[in-house]
């Protein structure tokens, strides 16, 4: 049986006082679920997509918990009086709150009990197996929206998932930064700059403000210089190449920012590195190179008990640069991203009291609630014990006051679990960008007050913002090399040879030296016979389409990097003097790549 990361309830006011709820959220392990249920194998879920190619059997952590033998995926339930009434899919934990690596191992109930019976009145109007979509239900969708999105516990939990899969994708990183290196360095190609299509997602650098120089250098696409205008060389980039630097505390991590084209870097004048928030226990470490860039360590210190609810802690480096006789800055971004060490000692809880002592915020300061943005998580803990604030009446109560310039957030206390709980802050429609509230919490007691304070900043949401037309964007050299796949009808081609022998099912790959009209070519057998034989081995055992075109990727990748260390090979034997080179002959490089596509894909079929 699964166990549980996380399990925690919240209750939370729907808006237009339509009553509360009670949100009960659970993260499970990661592990296989108990096999599924004789008959239910078969069983089609409903809400199945169109040829949607369906697992053998369900092996999400999940799956015991939902209902037989028709499962689907709707993990989150709405109950009136103990029976589901409405029911979403994990569409939602993706798209609306954004856990992508969190959806096969979370499940939410949603308690509507507290409504007003007019409320449930609204809500159950309609079918018995769904609710009426109406006003109250729209209220309600976004009150379990915003409570759960900015949950820190959820957010800790998918920035752990995410740093596993940045892990396992490290060396298919390594293996493209270190062809792009090689292949530049090769290759006499004329660069080529110019601005490519604005993708959405944190690559891109658009949003700014007034005044700010935004560089959008890693979203530059080759061969499509008219979109956009422009840009000039020298742009800074980062190695290796990643979009977010995720550190663990007292572990160093080094990197290396330069300049493209890497001459440009004898002509630099300054470089800043800024951090925003600033983080004081991350540990800064800057040595120049002599060619071509700096390398920058960064070290984030721990220090003497820093609670683990401060996790994770988000900031973003960024690099500003001068060059010599050319105005404009260059500027690079990155996320930076700590998260707790995986295996750590666990601090011996604190003794709870029947006399509490103190109350305290854990959450990480500054605080900010983003306007017209989700509920803010704001953890604190007390020495008291939990049984203090849940008696009848209770000998001690929770209480929170807002100082507010404007209109007053509405809040909400959790109940204690372990002399831990929170503070919701409702983003209220009022809030104005720039002001500072002051949030006091108080636990009063029999002749006694516990106190503590702590201030939250309002501030404006991201917004797509006009840049003026002095942008550098990021120049991207042309691609020194020519990446072709072929396919049966393409074997009868006479142009076409496999290291001088015509193509065949046996054959994985080849390539053609660059010549003065064209670069480096690299041709991929896309039908060689164990190619499709893995395919059709992946097909059988019902992958994710997803999964079978990544696996083909990283075939794909692997094999054309090989190619391409062939290919320096073959150059660096033939500029040797006569006699004191070994270039292999085209028989000996046919089955060299022969031999490395089938232990790759042997490889791929034994562990993948």
């Amino acid at each position: 049986m699964p166990v549980a990361q996380l399990d925690k309830s919240l209750e939370t006011p729907v808006a237009e006082g339509h009553g509360t709820i009670t949100i009960r959220v659970v993260v499970l392990e990661k592990g296989l679920a108990a096999a599924p249920a004789p008959g239910s194998v078969d069983e089609t879920p409903v809400d199945a997509a169109a040829e949607e190619l369906l697992p053998e059997t369900d092996k999400r952590p999940i799956s015991t918990f939902l209902e037989e033998p028709k499962r689907g995926r709707q993990v989150c339930v709405f109950l009136i009086n103990g029976q589901r009434q409405h029911a979403w899919d994990n569409q939602f934990i993706m798209r609306d709150l954004e856990l992508k690596y969190l959806r096969n191992r979370m499940l939410v109930v949603v308690d509507c009990d507290g409504l007003k019976p007019e409320a449930i009145a609204d809500l159950m109007q309609g079918s018995r197996f769904q609710f009426y979509e109406g006003k109250v239900y729209a209220a309600l969708e976004s009150r379990v929206i915003a409570t759960l999105k900015n949950d820190p516990d959820l957010r800790r939990l998918e920035e752990e998932a995410e740093d596993d899969i940045s892990s396992l994708q490290a060396g298919d990183e390594a293996v493209k930064a270190a062809l792009d290196q090689l292949i530049e360095a090769h290759h006499e190609a004329a660069p080529h700059t110019g601005h490519g299509h604005s993708q959405p997602g944190e690559t891109t650098r658009d949003e700014g403000t007034p005044g700010q120089l935004v560089l959008t250098h890693d979203i530059v696409q080759e061969g499509q210089p008219q979109e956009g205008v422009a840009g000039a060389a020298p742009v800074l980039l980062l190695r290796p190449d990643i979009a977010t630097i995720r550190l663990k505390p007292n572990e160093q991590r080094k990197f290396l920012i330069h300049s493209r084209p890497d001459e440009a870097w004898k002509i630099l004048e300054s470089l800043t590195l800024t951090f925003d928030p600033p983080v004081p226990e991350l540990q800064v470490s800057r040595t120049t190179q002599l060619i071509g860039g700096e390398e920058v360590a960064l070290r984030f210190v721990e220090p003497e008990g820093l609670d683990e609810d401060a996790y994770p802690i988000e900031t973003t480096l960024r690099s500003m640069a001068t060059f010599k006789g050319l105005p404009e800055p260059r500027v690079l971004e990155r996320r930076v991203v700590v998260t707790p060490a995986r295996k750590k000692t666990p601090r011996p809880p604190t003794p709870l009291k029947d006399d509490p002592t103190f109350v305290k915020v854990t959450s990480r300061q500054p605080i900010k609630i983003l306007v017209g943005g989700a509920d803010v998580h704001v953890k604190l803990r007390w020495d008291g014990k939990d049984e203090l604030v849940s008696g009848t009446p209770p000998t001690w109560q929770l209480r929170v006051t807002v100082d507010s310039p404007s209109v007053e957030p509405q809040t909400f206390l959790t109940r204690p679990v372990d002399g831990r709980f929170e503070l919701l802050i409702q983003a209220t429609p009022g809030l104005t960008a720039g002001e500072q509230l002051k949030f006091d919490v108080e636990a009063v007691g029999p002749g006694k007050t516990l106190s503590t304070a702590f201030l939250a900043d309002v501030v404006e949401p991201p917004s797509p913002r006009k840049l003026s037309a002095k942008q550098q964007g990021g120049g991207q050299r042309r691609p020194p090399y020519d990446l072709k796949y072929l396919t049966r009808s393409d074997w009868t081609d006479a142009n076409l040879t496999c290291f001088d022998q015509p193509w065949t099912g046996m054959e994985a790959g080849s390539f053609d030296p660059p010549s003065a009209k064209s670069p480096l070519t690299i041709f991929i057998n896309q039908d060689m016979d164990l190619l499709i034989t893995y395919r059709d081995g992946l097909l059988a055992k019902k992958h994710a389409e997803t999964t079978i075109q990544q696996r083909i990727n990283k075939y794909t990748t692997h094999v054309a990097f090989h190619l391409y260390q062939m290919y320096l090979k073959t150059k660096e034997a033939k500029s040797q003097p006569e006699g004191n080179g070994d270039a292999p002959t085209p028989g000996m490089m046919r089955d060299e790549i022969q031999r490395v596509a089938h232990t790759l894909l042997k490889l791929m079929e034994v562990t993948l």
